[in-house]
């Protein structure tokens, strides 16, 4: 501690201004010759102010012994029998308290009573409550202000009180304010303070404004909501401090003045607004705050509540109309934050009203578990699989082995990992912080979807844009070493035979493609066999023979498929296996034919061992193609023959079994196709199963954070008026949705492996699709089943099929779906990812490294929209026609195209550019960095400003301060708070001279924090 000993000294001398003194029993050390001991010593003490002192005899001339600080200390009494009438002074953070004893009880108790009241703090409290007892009985703080020039405010450790539902709103304007001692314009903030008498008795924090700098009429974007959802008593009172910002990184500010008033003064307005003065700390003139209000409540209108008595609590009813979208979100987020701003623009007359919303996913836990159960699942049916092939020499035998040992410890590993995951019931967030937790690394980190609802006249709802934010979908709690799972997937794909074609594919590549082609090919064989059988039942003839047309064109597709060499020289690998193995315990095309019934039975194109039955024989894959063939043939003549008989009925009996006998073919022709094809790639991973046993865990949990983020991003969007928009839901079912992932990461460090991880990642979500399903029960949970195709594209895994996910959607927008859709028709998911490296660590991968891998992605993530826009342009118009000129859509394809072909540094025109067209086309937009808090948050609010600034014409003067705004007292700061504790993004000054200017977090909103 500091201290000043000649004003110590000086205070010792005033003998006349002691609070208390006299002699006490005081616990010293005492200087022993062998050891060091502690007594009781008879001590002179005064007592001045919070400072003790002690002396050795009662003489005013000499000097004190020592100084005791009464701060952050309690009074205790001795409990102990070492002493008659002892105390003890015990301060925070000490083990040693100090120890005294009186020589009566009368004099203890007088001690303790002064000792209690002497600390600065316990006068503080004093004050403090005889200064709310005279406001409470006068209307008037007698100390209108702190006496210290400057203090400093805590904002960064707690969240504002920000009603979701508020009955009322204002917006607040200075003017007039002084300048500081320096005659420098202010940095104004406006502190609000409600109280509610009787009941209160003090005021309470209520919230905030931004901070305007430098500006002596300030115009505050930030907007103060009062009431819930059950109503507002008019009885409150708000009182408002105008601060000045001496320091935002360090919160020091000085008040300038202060004002109060009640709602019911507001509601006395018919206009709503109120002119007040600020009384500063001497009377001097500080200026005037203007109060704007308006009513988010339709039923409720100014004269009720002008009406109102005093103290009475307005009861709003269950079918308010509330100017907001929260009531909406609840369906399938939790936690739900709201921020309210007023921006000006073009127009002096008019102004825009905008809400952000902020919201946790009910999904965060709920369809990782899911995904972790069909995981469990395909692995189990591998096993059946794996079995079903029976027992081969050595090699083949071991190989076989060790793949279904893997496939059993993953079961093993997903079935823990799904248990411990079902522990935390409720739970719907996972903290940045908590991303190198082993036990949650199925959930994505960080996950929120942003709503912004913008309005220009009150009696509309507004406009809604939804971004989500995340973490990147990487494995943050595994190492790294040999690099992200696209180099690891890379590596693994290297060692495959490749097929011997021009085209760089592998023999595994071509298997996943030819037995999903088969896959789908037995699919709508089954849908032809039942029109061509209703058709002949109609005696619809010409449409037999159109169906039969088709079905020769199918049938020939199969035949093809079966003759590649890649699916002969396969079987004819499985055969030689099974034959130099001497056993025999192979299915024949008996019990293959029976696996194919029991599958089709159960609609589900899984491999199920229980029902392959153990036959001496295998017949040849040429005989089981020609049996094929041969059943065609069969089914040709019946139809043939029936334009030429007038004996339908007969006709029609006999094509059913033909068909049938079709069918039951083309199933055998998938089974065995599967058995070959599952057979060459347990032989292709073959001396690597370990690292494709490493690199399927850490592709299955990247792929569980983005069908998370995906679904929540989907289910967002089935709450917003687009779903009863018939031309979107037109494009549901034709083209399917669009999905773009904008990326911060840098191509440097960690952040690579990272970025490898998103890019395999994305390429994944294009095998998930969804279903929209009539809501039942008020349940809204989405749920995740297997599809019959497995992942193919340039890392194939025959061990994982594509993921469905049923939407629930209420009665009326399920009524309002296409008939395709209704009828279950699966919406195919379109995705893709941006990236722009943007912090200092993109400017060391530009300068030193290599920004190869960013531009490659974005190359081919423009090909992937290209290719939708093309696909989207054949059945749609232009969405922002600009007569296809400058502005339209294929004006900003263009612009796209050329920016991702540049090789400027960080040019995040491509993450604007990108995200204009993904909106055009009513696509889903998800953006993410490291830990989907800072970078993240930065590209957030910057999109929604250009929103405004496009689409709702927002003033150009007030662009810079709109983003400050969203960025200091917005949705995003309450993110910073929920996953490190305190409100300020986790960056320093030095990374702040390498960020565009545009994603730079405003002074005082960042600071090195641990995330």
């Amino acid at each position: 501690m500091r201290f000043n000993s000649k004003e110590l000294s000086l205070l010792v001398q005033q003998t006349s201004k002691y609070d208390k003194e006299g002699y006490l029993m005081m616990k010293e050390k005492q200087e022993g010759f062998f050891k060091k001991q502690e007594a009781y010593v008879n001590r002179y003490v005064r007592l001045r102010g919070n400072l003790l002192f002690y002396f050795k005899s009662k003489d005013s001339k000499s000097e004190p012994l020592g100084v005791v600080v009464l701060e952050r200390c309690a009074v205790e009494l001795a409990v102990d029998q070492e002493t008659k009438n002892g105390f003890l002074l015990v301060f925070e953070g000490e083990d040693q308290p100090f120890r005294f004893d009186a020589h009566t009880e009368e004099i203890r108790d007088a001690w303790i009573q002064c000792l209690h009241i002497a600390s600065h703090e316990c006068l503080k409290m004093q004050l403090q409550s005889l200064r709310e007892q005279l406001h409470t009985k006068t209307g008037t703080d007698p100390v209108q202000l702190p006496t210290e020039c400057n203090s400093s405010v805590d904002f960064e450790s707690h969240s504002d009180n920000a009603s979701q539902e508020p009955v009322i709103e204002i917006s607040l304007a200075c003017s007039g304010l002084p300048n500081d001692t320096s005659d420098v314009a202010p940095n104004a903030l406006v502190v609000v303070h409600t109280m509610l008498p009787p009941q209160q008795q003090i005021w309470m924090h209520h919230n905030h404004t931004e901070i305007i700098e430098k500006d002596n009429n300030p115009h505050f974007l930030k907007t103060i909501g009062f009431g819930d959802k059950f109503g507002i008593d008019t009885s409150t009172r708000v009182r408002l401090t105008v601060h000045n910002v001496v320091e935002r990184m360090t919160g020091t500010m000085s008040p300038i003045g202060q004002t109060t008033f009640t709602i019911q003064d507001l509601f006395a307005n018919n206009d709503l607004t109120l002119t007040l003065k600020l009384s500063g700390n001497r009377s001097k003139d500080c200026g005037t705050v203007r109060v704007t209000a308006w009513i988010n409540d339709d039923k409720l209108s100014v004269a009720q509540l002008q009406n109102q008595k005093e103290g009475t609590y307005n009861r709003r009813t269950k079918s308010a109309s509330i100017k907001n979208q929260s009531h909406q979100l609840q369906a399938h987020f939790n936690d739900i934050i709201k921020r309210s701003f007023r921006f000006a623009t073009n127009s002096e007359r008019s102004e825009i009203q905008v809400s952000e919303y902020m919201a946790e996913s009910k999904w965060t836990f709920e369809l990782p578990i899911q995904l972790l159960h069909l995981w469990v699942q395909e692995e189990k049916c591998m096993i059946s699989m794996l079995q079903d092939l029976g027992e081969f020499a050595f090699d083949e035998n071991f190989a076989k082995k060790e793949a279904a040992d893997y496939c059993m410890s993953l079961i093993v590993s997903y079935s823990q990992h799904e248990l411990h995951l079902r522990e935390f019931a409720g739970i719907t967030f996972k903290r940045s912080a908590d991303k190198g937790k082993l036990e949650l690394e199925f959930i994505p980190i960080n996950l929120h979807v942003e709503r912004m609802v913008v309005s220009s006249d009150f009696s509309t709802p507004g406009k809604m844009y939804d971004i989500t934010t995340v973490g990147a979908f990487s494995t943050h709690c595994r190492e790294m070493k040999t690099g992200g799972l696209k180099r690891v997937l890379h590596q693994i794909k290297a060692s495959f035979t490749p097929d011997n074609s021009s085209q760089q594919f592998t023999k595994i590549q071509r298997a996943c493609k030819y037995l999903n082609e088969v896959t789908e090919l037995k699919q709508e064989m089954k849908r032809l066999s039942d029109q061509m059988y209703e058709s002949a039942v109609n005696q619809q003839t010409s449409l037999v023979h159109e169906v039969m047309a088709i079905v020769k064109e199918k049938i020939a597709q199969v035949n093809s498929l079966c003759e590649e060499p890649v699916v002969v020289a396969a079987a004819n690998a499985y055969l030689s296996a099974k034959r130099n193995a001497n056993v025999s315990d192979g299915a024949d095309s008996s019990s293959l034919k029976n696996l194919s019934v029991e599958k089709t039975r159960n609609s589900e194109q899984k491999w199920s061992g229980s029902s392959c039955v153990k036959s001496p024989t295998m017949e040849p894959w040429e005989v089981t193609c020609v049996n094929l063939k041969a059943a065609f043939v069969c089914l040709q003549s019946v139809v043939d023959n029936f334009s030429k008989t007038e004996k339908t009925q007969e006709l029609v009996e006999e094509i059913k079994p033909a068909l049938t006998k079709v069918q039951g073919l083309l199933d055998i022709v998938w089974a065995r196709l599967s058995l070959f094809l599952t057979f060459l790639c347990i032989m292709e991973n073959k001396g690597q199963v370990k690292q494709a046993h490493e690199a399927k865990i850490r592709r299955d949990i990247v792929n569980a954070h983005a069908i998370t983020t995906l679904v929540s991003t989907f289910a967002a969007m089935t709450l917003t008026s687009k779903m009863k928009d018939p031309q979107f839901l037109k494009q549901l079912s034709t083209v399917g949705i669009l999905c773009e992932l904008e990326g911060l990461l840098s191509c440097y460090g960690s952040e690579l492996c990272m970025l490898e991880d998103m890019m395999v990642a994305v390429d994944d979500l294009n095998f998930v699709s969804f279903r929209l399903v009539p809501l039942k029960n008020e349940d809204y949970t989405p749920r995740a089943s297997l599809g019959c195709f497995v992942k193919e594209g340039p890392y194939p895994d025959i061990y994982r099929h594509n993921i469905i996910i049923d939407m629930p959607v209420n009665q009326e927008v399920f009524s309002l779906l296409p008939k395709e859709l209704q009828a279950g028709k699966e919406i195919p998911v379109s995705a893709l990812a941006f990236n722009i490296g943007i912090n200092e660590q993109a400017t060391l991968a530009e300068k030193f490294g290599s920004t190869a891998l960013q531009e490659k992605l974005n190359i081919t993530s423009f090909a992937k929209l290209y290719e939708y826009y093309v696909h989207y342009s054949k059945h749609f118009e232009d969405p922002l026609d600009k007569s296809h000129g400058v502005g339209s859509l294929s004006h900003m394809i263009k612009m796209l195209q050329s920016n991702v072909m540049s090789k400027k540094s960080k040019n995040v025109e491509v993450l604007h550019t990108a995200a204009e067209v993904i909106r055009a086309m009513n696509g889903l937009r998800i953006t993410f960095c490291k830990s989907g808090k800072d970078r993240t948050s930065m590209a957030v609010t910057l999109e929604m400003v250009h929103i405004l600034q496009r689409h709702h014409n927002l003033a150009s003067h007030v662009f810079i301060q709109s983003l400050d705004c969203l960025r200091s007292v917005g949705c995003r700061r309450e993110n910073t708070l929920k996953n490190t504790g305190v409100k300020k993004y986790a960056f320093i000054s030095l990374q702040m001279l390498y960020i565009p200017k545009l994603y730079r977090a405003p002074s005082g909103t960042y600071g090195n924090v641990q995330t």
